[in-house]
């Protein structure tokens, strides 16, 4: 049976990868543009290719989020704490300098909720209940 502090987690992190997903698709036209200017291109051909790379970044990251939940909720890879940890707070570093550079924006507030579920999701998974689970030595890695 898993603890309440990763019962917890298993309900934080998807709201938080969600928020994030929400933020993305709030800010897809300034994403857009971003990739745009990085091709150093006009025209229908370059707009087209900015909004498939911006869908491709997106389902990635869905990807890489569906990972680090499985490897740390279902096959209690306890070192995965420690990259999400490092991802989450790269995540607060990327939220203060738009902030700066941009402004407050109201996609910019959702990341920043993400950002802020994020963290309190990794919070739980260093609490001694979830320590101590990560510590156990299962029969199988896999607990549902």
């Amino acid at each position: 049976m898993k603890p309440k502090s990763i019962q917890r987690f298993d309900m934080l992190f998807p709201l938080a990868a969600l928020l994030a997903l929400a933020s993305a698709i709030l800010s897809f036209g300034a994403l857009e543009a971003q990739v745009q200017i990085g091709f150093n291109a006009d025209g229908e051909g370059a707009r087209g290719m900015a909004i498939w790379m911006v869908i491709a970044s997106l389902f990635i990251f869905t990807l890489l989020a569906g990972i680090l939940w499985a490897t740390i909720s279902f096959m209690r890879m306890g070192f995965m704490r420690w990259v999400l940890a490092a991802a989450v707070l790269l995540a607060l570093y990327q939220n203060l300098m738009a902030f700066r550079v941009v402004g407050p924006s109201f996609a910019g507030f959702v990341d920043l909720a993400a950002t802020l579920a994020g963290i309190v999701a990794v919070l739980l998974l260093f609490r001694p209940d979830s320590s101590a689970w990560f510590a156990e030595k299962p029969d199988g890695r896999f607990e549902p």
